[in-house]
């Protein structure tokens, strides 16, 4: 079955310029000329990737990739931005909406050729559009809760970004190990005299090898492609530890001089410091994501299913990147406007009664500390067996801290506030925060 594109723009000529470019891949290629008639195609139509313009009459380009990747129907389907708009600011604006990437207008067939098989729009078959009809059912039907609570669309963007990039990064890798493989042995039989012609060239054809993979991590560096990156350290650490044996096998062989080793061990030096990079940026961002779903409900357990779910899903990961440190998950518990019932206890204050007639503001700093260690059974057990599962590679720390470090201030005095308001700064101090110390390496 022909794979289908949809191009979004409100230029026929390019429109057309890039509709014969996709159709010599054998694509069915459909057009709009404008988002909104785009957003009317996709409640239809499902395309295989979407080509989208910036400047459009009416809805512009980033509205109508929001609107897409709000929808959950929609928001598996990667989106590229076509468009003369250029800059690294740019480009962080459209990934942090959901776009994977941005083509220039001018864009050659190579590198079209390059963007399609790295989002396996051609070369793949119908597994893809299985997988992705697989994902969206999941979705559908709610067998994804924790994704739900934590955020659909980008836990739905990040799986689909770290598939699509982690074959690219294997490959570059690959083929850098393969490269200085053949090299190295050309230097182990070459004779003597030779040696230091030879070295560097071969020093300066490996510069672009390795500059190339710390662009990818320079230029990818952004929240949804986190994963992608984590998977890709695993794999550089392997390469790397074979380049470092190449490097013994030519200190025994003893045919390049000292001032050519100094340069290949700076070398790997500058490789070992870009992995290190590219794993702090996995960290931190892991870190962000787990805080996005922070708040919590006024009768909800801080500690409970919810905040359960978001914890497995980010053990999976850390395990996958052999994460081994501490994990410290700290509760806050806000100052509620609350009323007192004969039958409930307290309860939110109505929203239109004036905070000043709030029947209690808050809670005991004793009893908000308590409030904040609220544990479901499954959270509590899943805590306890922690060392059981992964021999104590990563542990957790429980911290409530109650009502005493509010991230946003409460008003001085409660004269002429209504309880809603009060209860929206309270409920934005409700939170629970996870914080990473990885240990030393």
């Amino acid at each position: 079955m022909r794979k289908t594109a949809l191009i979004v723009d409100d230029s026929r000529t390019a429109r057309v310029v890039l509709q014969k470019m996709l159709e010599t891949h054998d694509l069915e290629v459909d057009t709009a000329e404008s988002a909104e008639s785009a957003l009317t195609y996709l409640s239809e139509n499902r395309p295989d990737i979407i080509f989208m313009d910036h400047e459009m009459p009416g809805m512009d380009g980033f509205e109508a990739v929001s609107a897409i990747k709000k929808n959950p129907a929609t928001a598996t389907i990667p989106i590229m931005m076509y468009t003369a708009q250029e800059g690294e600011l740019y480009v962080g604006q459209a990934r942090a909406l959901g776009a994977v990437g941005v083509l220039p207008k001018e864009v050659e067939p190579v590198e079209l050729s390059k963007v399609l098989e790295s989002l396996r729009v051609i070369g793949e078959g119908a597994e893809r559009r299985e997988h992705y009809d697989e994902v969206e059912e999941k979705f559908v039907t709610g067998k994804y809760p924790s994704l739900e609570e934590f955020d659909l669309d980008l836990g739905v963007l990040i799986q689909e970004l770290f598939d699509q990039q982690r074959a690219i990064l294997r490959r570059d890798l690959r083929d850098s190990q393969a490269q200085i493989a053949a090299r190295v042995a050309d230097e182990i039989q070459a004779p003597e005299a030779d040696a230091s012609r030879k070295w560097e060239s071969w020093l300066e054809r490996s510069k672009p090898v390795f500059s190339h993979s710390v662009t990818v991590v320079v230029a990818v560096f952004a929240i949804v492609f986190a994963w992608f990156y984590w998977k890709a350290e695993q794999t550089g650490q392997e390469y790397l530890q074979e380049n470092i044996s190449l490097q013994h096998a030519l200190e025994e062989q003893q045919s390049v001089g000292t001032e050519d080793m100094l340069q290949i061990r700076r070398q790997l030096t500058e490789y070992q410091q870009a992995l290190d990079t590219t794993r702090t940026v996995a960290l931190s961002s892991l870190e962000w994501a787990a805080n996005q779903a922070a708040q919590y409900g006024f009768d909800e357990l801080p500690l409970g299913d919810t905040r359960l779910s978001l914890l497995t899903d980010l053990a999976s990961y850390l395990e996958a990147i052999d994460y081994r440190g501490l994990v410290r998950i700290e509760s806050h518990v806000g100052d509620f406007c609350m009323s007192e019932s004969a039958t409930d206890g307290f309860s939110l204050a109505a929203a239109d009664l004036p905070a000043a007639q709030c029947e209690k503001i808050g809670f005991e700093s004793s009893e908000a500390y308590e409030l904040g260690l609220r544990q479901s059974v499954a959270f509590a057990n899943y805590i306890n067996l922690a060392g059981e599962r992964d021999s104590g590679k990563i542990r957790y720390e429980i911290v409530s801290l109650g009502s005493s470090s509010p991230l946003l201030d409460y008003p001085a005095t409660v004269t002429g506030v209504l309880a809603s308001t009060w209860n929206q700064i309270a409920a934005g101090n409700n939170r629970v925060y996870v914080t990473l110390y990885p240990d030393e390496q």
